[in-house]
Protein backbone atom coordinates (compact mmCIF):
# COMPACT_ATOMS: atom_id res chain seq x y z
CA UNK A 1 0.00 0.00 0.00
CA UNK A 2 1.29 3.43 -0.97
CA UNK A 3 0.19 6.18 1.42
CA UNK A 4 0.85 9.89 0.84
CA UNK A 5 0.34 12.53 3.52
CA UNK A 6 0.33 16.16 2.33
CA UNK A 7 0.91 19.09 4.66
CA UNK A 8 1.70 22.78 4.00
CA UNK A 9 5.01 22.50 5.85
CA UNK A 10 6.83 20.74 8.68
CA UNK A 11 7.00 23.88 10.82
CA UNK A 12 6.94 23.47 14.58
CA UNK A 13 3.23 23.21 15.27
CA UNK A 14 1.00 20.55 16.79
CA UNK A 15 -0.57 19.37 13.53
CA UNK A 16 2.82 19.19 11.82
CA UNK A 17 4.22 17.29 14.80
CA UNK A 18 1.39 14.78 14.49
CA UNK A 19 1.85 14.29 10.73
CA UNK A 20 5.55 13.46 11.18
CA UNK A 21 4.76 11.02 14.02
CA UNK A 22 1.99 9.35 12.00
CA UNK A 23 4.23 8.94 8.94
CA UNK A 24 7.07 7.53 11.05
CA UNK A 25 4.78 5.01 12.73
CA UNK A 26 3.07 3.95 9.49
CA UNK A 27 6.45 3.48 7.80
CA UNK A 28 7.21 0.76 10.36
CA UNK A 29 4.25 -1.33 9.21
CA UNK A 30 5.29 -4.14 6.81
CA UNK A 31 3.93 -3.73 3.29
CA UNK A 32 3.34 0.03 3.63
CA UNK A 33 5.24 2.71 1.68
CA UNK A 34 4.81 6.18 3.17
CA UNK A 35 5.36 9.49 1.37
CA UNK A 36 5.32 12.85 3.13
CA UNK A 37 4.70 15.76 0.77
CA UNK A 38 5.43 19.25 2.09
CA UNK A 39 4.12 22.08 -0.07
CA UNK A 40 6.71 24.49 1.31
CA UNK A 41 10.42 23.93 1.76
CA UNK A 42 11.71 23.23 5.29
CA UNK A 43 14.99 23.99 7.02
CA UNK A 44 16.36 21.64 9.64
CA UNK A 45 16.68 24.43 12.21
CA UNK A 46 13.02 25.47 12.39
CA UNK A 47 11.06 22.39 11.37
CA UNK A 48 10.54 18.71 12.26
CA UNK A 49 12.46 17.59 9.16
CA UNK A 50 15.32 16.08 11.18
CA UNK A 51 12.85 13.85 13.06
CA UNK A 52 11.48 12.20 9.94
CA UNK A 53 12.34 8.49 9.78
CA UNK A 54 14.61 7.30 6.97
CA UNK A 55 11.86 4.94 5.82
CA UNK A 56 9.57 7.87 4.95
CA UNK A 57 9.92 9.26 1.41
CA UNK A 58 10.07 13.05 1.75
CA UNK A 59 9.19 15.42 -1.11
CA UNK A 60 9.14 19.23 -0.99
CA UNK A 61 7.42 21.30 -3.68
CA UNK A 62 9.05 24.57 -2.53
CA UNK A 63 5.75 26.45 -2.71
CA UNK A 64 5.79 30.24 -2.54
CA UNK A 65 3.56 32.16 -0.13
CA UNK A 66 -0.13 32.38 -1.01
CA UNK A 67 -1.96 30.09 -3.38
CA UNK A 68 0.48 28.75 -5.98
CA UNK A 69 -1.02 27.27 -9.21
CA UNK A 70 2.38 25.86 -10.14
CA UNK A 71 2.44 23.80 -6.96
CA UNK A 72 -1.13 22.66 -7.61
CA UNK A 73 -0.04 21.25 -10.98
CA UNK A 74 3.13 19.73 -9.50
CA UNK A 75 1.19 17.91 -6.78
CA UNK A 76 -1.37 16.65 -9.30
CA UNK A 77 1.36 15.36 -11.62
CA UNK A 78 3.12 13.64 -8.72
CA UNK A 79 -0.06 11.88 -7.63
CA UNK A 80 -0.83 10.80 -11.20
CA UNK A 81 2.72 9.47 -11.64
CA UNK A 82 3.12 7.60 -8.32
CA UNK A 83 -0.55 6.54 -8.14
CA UNK A 84 -0.72 6.19 -4.35
CA UNK A 85 -3.53 4.11 -2.91
CA UNK A 86 -4.17 6.75 -0.25
CA UNK A 87 -3.77 10.54 -0.18
CA UNK A 88 -4.40 12.19 3.21
CA UNK A 89 -4.20 16.00 3.36
CA UNK A 90 -3.78 18.11 6.49
CA UNK A 91 -4.47 21.73 7.46
CA UNK A 92 -4.86 23.84 4.28
CA UNK A 93 -3.21 21.38 1.89
CA UNK A 94 -6.70 20.25 0.80
CA UNK A 95 -6.91 22.67 -2.13
CA UNK A 96 -3.79 21.20 -3.74
CA UNK A 97 -5.58 17.92 -4.55
CA UNK A 98 -8.53 19.68 -6.18
CA UNK A 99 -7.68 18.61 -9.74
CA UNK A 100 -7.26 14.97 -8.75
CA UNK A 101 -10.46 14.86 -6.70
CA UNK A 102 -12.52 16.74 -9.31
CA UNK A 103 -11.41 14.56 -12.23
CA UNK A 104 -11.13 11.47 -9.97
CA UNK A 105 -7.67 10.39 -11.05
CA UNK A 106 -5.94 8.12 -10.47
CA UNK A 107 -9.17 6.13 -10.34
CA UNK A 108 -8.11 3.75 -7.53
CA UNK A 109 -6.73 6.47 -5.23
CA UNK A 110 -8.80 7.22 -2.10
CA UNK A 111 -8.67 10.71 -0.60
CA UNK A 112 -8.89 11.78 3.04
CA UNK A 113 -8.59 15.08 4.89
CA UNK A 114 -7.83 15.46 8.61
CA UNK A 115 -9.42 18.48 10.31
CA UNK A 116 -7.02 19.54 13.08
CA UNK A 117 -9.26 22.30 14.49
CA UNK A 118 -12.88 23.41 14.51
CA UNK A 119 -14.43 23.13 11.04
CA UNK A 120 -15.18 26.86 10.63
CA UNK A 121 -11.74 27.84 11.88
CA UNK A 122 -10.03 25.38 9.55
CA UNK A 123 -11.87 26.51 6.40
CA UNK A 124 -13.26 30.05 6.87
CA UNK A 125 -13.39 31.03 3.18
CA UNK A 126 -16.86 30.58 1.69
CA UNK A 127 -15.94 29.31 -1.77
CA UNK A 128 -13.50 26.77 -0.31
CA UNK A 129 -16.18 25.61 2.14
CA UNK A 130 -18.56 25.01 -0.79
CA UNK A 131 -15.97 22.92 -2.64
CA UNK A 132 -15.00 20.88 0.41
CA UNK A 133 -18.63 20.33 1.36
CA UNK A 134 -19.33 18.98 -2.15
CA UNK A 135 -16.42 16.55 -2.01
CA UNK A 136 -17.36 15.37 1.49
CA UNK A 137 -21.02 14.91 0.55
CA UNK A 138 -20.19 12.99 -2.63
CA UNK A 139 -17.68 10.90 -0.60
CA UNK A 140 -14.83 11.80 -2.91
CA UNK A 141 -12.91 12.87 0.21
CA UNK A 142 -13.37 11.22 3.61
CA UNK A 143 -13.20 13.76 6.46
CA UNK A 144 -11.33 12.73 9.61
CA UNK A 145 -11.98 14.66 12.83
CA UNK A 146 -9.77 14.37 15.92
CA UNK A 147 -12.24 14.78 18.78
CA UNK A 148 -15.95 14.74 19.63
CA UNK A 149 -15.81 18.54 19.69
CA UNK A 150 -14.33 18.51 16.18
CA UNK A 151 -17.04 16.09 15.10
CA UNK A 152 -19.73 18.41 16.47
CA UNK A 153 -18.34 21.47 14.67
CA UNK A 154 -18.02 19.50 11.42
CA UNK A 155 -21.71 18.61 11.55
CA UNK A 156 -22.71 22.19 12.41
CA UNK A 157 -20.56 23.76 9.68
CA UNK A 158 -21.10 21.35 6.79
CA UNK A 159 -24.46 19.87 7.76
CA UNK A 160 -22.94 16.39 7.38
CA UNK A 161 -22.32 13.48 9.71
CA UNK A 162 -20.08 11.28 7.60
CA UNK A 163 -16.77 12.10 9.28
CA UNK A 164 -14.62 9.51 11.07
CA UNK A 165 -13.12 10.44 14.43
CA UNK A 166 -9.57 9.28 15.19
CA UNK A 167 -7.79 10.87 18.14
CA UNK A 168 -4.22 12.16 17.91
CA UNK A 169 -1.27 10.27 19.33
CA UNK A 170 2.41 10.53 20.23
CA UNK A 171 5.17 7.97 20.71
CA UNK A 172 6.81 7.39 24.08
CA UNK A 173 9.22 10.28 24.61
CA UNK A 174 12.82 10.09 25.77
CA UNK A 175 14.85 12.85 27.38
CA UNK A 176 17.73 14.40 25.43
CA UNK A 177 21.40 14.85 26.40
CA UNK A 178 20.40 18.32 27.64
CA UNK A 179 18.23 16.86 30.41
CA UNK A 180 20.85 16.86 33.22
CA UNK A 181 21.44 20.58 32.68
CA UNK A 182 17.68 21.33 32.71
CA UNK A 183 17.25 19.16 35.79
CA UNK A 184 20.05 21.02 37.56
CA UNK A 185 18.76 24.45 36.55
CA UNK A 186 15.20 23.73 37.69
CA UNK A 187 15.91 21.48 40.65
CA UNK A 188 13.05 20.67 43.02
CA UNK A 189 12.33 23.37 45.61
CA UNK A 190 10.19 22.80 48.68
CA UNK A 191 8.55 26.21 48.45
CA UNK A 192 8.03 26.33 44.67
CA UNK A 193 6.11 24.59 41.88
CA UNK A 194 7.45 24.56 38.33
CA UNK A 195 4.65 25.17 35.81
CA UNK A 196 5.14 24.81 32.07
CA UNK A 197 3.21 26.33 29.17
CA UNK A 198 4.10 25.09 25.69
CA UNK A 199 2.77 26.88 22.63
CA UNK A 200 3.32 29.71 20.20
CA UNK A 201 2.70 33.11 21.74
CA UNK A 202 -0.51 33.98 19.91
CA UNK A 203 -3.89 35.39 20.93
CA UNK A 204 -5.71 32.06 21.01
CA UNK A 205 -3.22 30.56 23.49
CA UNK A 206 -4.37 33.14 26.06
CA UNK A 207 -1.00 33.27 27.85
CA UNK A 208 -1.65 36.75 29.28
CA UNK A 209 -4.50 35.29 31.29
CA UNK A 210 -2.23 32.48 32.46
CA UNK A 211 0.44 34.93 33.65
CA UNK A 212 -2.14 36.96 35.58
CA UNK A 213 -3.55 33.80 37.19
CA UNK A 214 -0.09 32.71 38.28
CA UNK A 215 0.63 36.19 39.62
CA UNK A 216 -2.64 36.09 41.55
CA UNK A 217 -1.62 32.76 43.09
CA UNK A 218 1.81 34.07 44.06
CA UNK A 219 0.31 37.20 45.63
CA UNK A 220 -2.25 35.31 47.69
CA UNK A 221 -0.34 32.17 48.75
CA UNK A 222 2.42 32.43 51.33
CA UNK A 223 3.56 28.80 51.71
CA UNK A 224 4.34 28.06 48.05
CA UNK A 225 4.96 30.00 44.83
CA UNK A 226 4.60 29.05 41.16
CA UNK A 227 7.44 29.51 38.69
CA UNK A 228 6.02 29.64 35.13
CA UNK A 229 8.04 28.88 32.01
CA UNK A 230 6.46 29.81 28.66
CA UNK A 231 8.06 27.88 25.81
CA UNK A 232 7.22 28.80 22.22
CA UNK A 233 7.81 31.12 19.29
CA UNK A 234 6.93 34.76 19.87
CA UNK A 235 4.72 34.44 16.81
CA UNK A 236 2.37 37.43 17.13
CA UNK A 237 4.52 40.43 18.00
CA UNK A 238 1.75 42.55 19.56
CA UNK A 239 0.71 39.68 21.81
CA UNK A 240 4.34 38.94 22.66
CA UNK A 241 4.97 42.59 23.56
CA UNK A 242 1.97 42.68 25.94
CA UNK A 243 3.07 39.41 27.51
CA UNK A 244 6.63 40.62 28.00
CA UNK A 245 5.38 43.83 29.62
CA UNK A 246 3.16 41.83 31.95
CA UNK A 247 6.03 39.55 32.98
CA UNK A 248 8.65 42.31 33.24
CA UNK A 249 10.25 42.42 36.68
CA UNK A 250 8.44 39.27 37.84
CA UNK A 251 11.06 36.79 39.12
CA UNK A 252 8.65 33.87 38.73
CA UNK A 253 7.73 34.31 35.03
CA UNK A 254 10.10 33.39 32.20
CA UNK A 255 9.53 33.53 28.43
CA UNK A 256 12.24 31.27 27.06
CA UNK A 257 11.30 31.04 23.37
CA UNK A 258 11.10 27.97 21.17
CA UNK A 259 12.93 24.82 22.30
CA UNK A 260 13.61 21.47 20.66
CA UNK A 261 13.85 19.56 23.95
CA UNK A 262 10.35 20.07 25.36
CA UNK A 263 10.50 16.56 26.82
CA UNK A 264 13.30 17.63 29.20
CA UNK A 265 11.21 20.48 30.59
CA UNK A 266 8.08 18.32 30.91
CA UNK A 267 10.16 15.74 32.78
CA UNK A 268 11.08 18.22 35.54
CA UNK A 269 7.87 20.30 35.70
CA UNK A 270 5.23 19.79 38.38
CA UNK A 271 2.37 20.77 36.11
CA UNK A 272 1.56 21.58 32.50
CA UNK A 273 -0.66 24.65 32.00
CA UNK A 274 -2.82 25.15 28.91
CA UNK A 275 -4.78 28.39 29.00
CA UNK A 276 -6.10 28.38 25.42
CA UNK A 277 -9.33 29.91 24.18
CA UNK A 278 -9.59 26.98 21.77
CA UNK A 279 -7.76 23.71 21.14
CA UNK A 280 -8.47 20.68 18.97
CA UNK A 281 -6.68 17.73 20.56
CA UNK A 282 -3.37 19.32 21.61
CA UNK A 283 -0.21 17.33 20.98
CA UNK A 284 1.57 19.11 23.84
CA UNK A 285 -1.13 17.91 26.25
CA UNK A 286 -0.65 14.33 25.05
CA UNK A 287 3.09 14.76 25.67
CA UNK A 288 2.44 16.00 29.20
CA UNK A 289 0.18 13.03 29.94
CA UNK A 290 2.79 10.59 28.63
CA UNK A 291 5.35 11.93 31.11
CA UNK A 292 3.03 12.17 34.09
CA UNK A 293 3.18 15.98 34.09
CA UNK A 294 -0.16 16.96 35.65
CA UNK A 295 -2.27 19.17 33.33
CA UNK A 296 -4.11 22.31 34.44
CA UNK A 297 -6.25 23.41 31.50
CA UNK A 298 -9.12 25.54 30.28
CA UNK A 299 -12.19 23.43 29.34
CA UNK A 300 -12.13 24.15 25.60
CA UNK A 301 -12.23 22.12 22.37
CA UNK A 302 -11.26 18.50 22.83
CA UNK A 303 -9.56 19.02 26.22
CA UNK A 304 -12.55 17.95 28.39
CA UNK A 305 -12.55 14.65 26.46
CA UNK A 306 -8.95 14.09 27.54
CA UNK A 307 -8.96 15.41 31.12
CA UNK A 308 -11.27 14.36 33.95
CA UNK A 309 -11.10 17.00 36.64
CA UNK A 310 -9.15 15.85 39.70
CA UNK A 311 -8.53 12.40 38.17
CA UNK A 312 -5.83 12.97 35.54
CA UNK A 313 -5.60 16.75 35.77
CA UNK A 314 -7.53 19.91 36.56
CA UNK A 315 -10.03 21.88 34.46
CA UNK A 316 -10.86 25.51 35.14
CA UNK A 317 -14.55 26.46 35.04
CA UNK A 318 -13.94 28.91 32.19
CA UNK A 319 -11.14 30.85 30.45
CA UNK A 320 -10.85 33.71 32.98
CA UNK A 321 -7.89 34.33 35.27
CA UNK A 322 -10.01 33.86 38.39
CA UNK A 323 -11.18 30.44 37.22
CA UNK A 324 -7.65 29.41 36.26
CA UNK A 325 -6.33 30.67 39.62
CA UNK A 326 -8.86 28.39 41.33
CA UNK A 327 -7.66 25.45 39.19
CA UNK A 328 -4.03 26.11 40.19
CA UNK A 329 -5.18 26.32 43.81
CA UNK A 330 -7.00 22.97 43.46
CA UNK A 331 -3.74 21.47 42.16
CA UNK A 332 -1.89 22.98 45.15
CA UNK A 333 -4.24 21.47 47.72
CA UNK A 334 -4.61 18.06 46.01
CA UNK A 335 -3.07 15.47 48.32
CA UNK A 336 -2.08 12.51 46.11
CA UNK A 337 -0.29 14.14 43.19
CA UNK A 338 1.78 10.98 42.59
CA UNK A 339 -1.37 8.92 41.96
CA UNK A 340 -2.65 11.61 39.58
CA UNK A 341 0.65 11.52 37.68
CA UNK A 342 0.24 7.76 37.30
CA UNK A 343 -3.31 8.30 36.02
CA UNK A 344 -1.88 10.67 33.39
CA UNK A 345 0.51 8.01 32.09
CA UNK A 346 -2.28 5.40 32.08
CA UNK A 347 -4.48 7.76 30.04
CA UNK A 348 -1.72 8.16 27.47
CA UNK A 349 -1.01 4.43 27.16
CA UNK A 350 -4.69 3.51 26.87
CA UNK A 351 -5.81 6.24 24.44
CA UNK A 352 -3.10 8.38 22.90
CA UNK A 353 -0.15 6.22 21.85
CA UNK A 354 0.72 6.84 18.20
CA UNK A 355 0.71 3.11 17.48
CA UNK A 356 -3.02 2.94 18.20
CA UNK A 357 -3.67 6.06 16.11
CA UNK A 358 -1.71 4.69 13.14
CA UNK A 359 -3.56 1.37 13.30
CA UNK A 360 -6.91 3.18 13.25
CA UNK A 361 -5.89 5.27 10.21
CA UNK A 362 -4.67 2.16 8.42
CA UNK A 363 -7.92 0.35 9.26
CA UNK A 364 -9.91 3.24 7.81
CA UNK A 365 -7.81 3.25 4.64
CA UNK A 366 -8.30 -0.49 4.16
CA UNK A 367 -12.01 -0.17 4.77
CA UNK A 368 -12.34 2.47 2.05
CA UNK A 369 -10.23 0.37 -0.31
CA UNK A 370 -12.35 -2.65 0.59
CA UNK A 371 -9.27 -4.61 1.65
CA UNK A 372 -9.36 -7.34 4.27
Amino acid sequence: MKIAHITPSLSRGGAERFVVDLCNEMARIPGVDVYLLSLKDNSVSDSFLSELANEVHYISFKKKSGFDPKTLLSVSKWINKIKPDIVNTHINAFEYINLNVFFQFPSRTKYFHTLHSQAAQECPIGILKIARSHYYKKERVTPVTISEDGKRTFKEYYGLGNDITIVNGRPVLETTPEFPEIQKRFSVKENEYLLLNVGRVVEVKNQEMLVRAVQMFNQQMTDKKCRLLIIGDLREQKVAARLQNLAEGDPYIELIGAKDNIVDYLSVADAFCMSSLYEGMPISLIEALSLGCIPICTPVGGIPEMITDQVNGFLSKDVTETAFFEAIKAFHYFIDKQKMAENCVDTFLQKYHIRSTAEKYLGLYKQKMKLQ
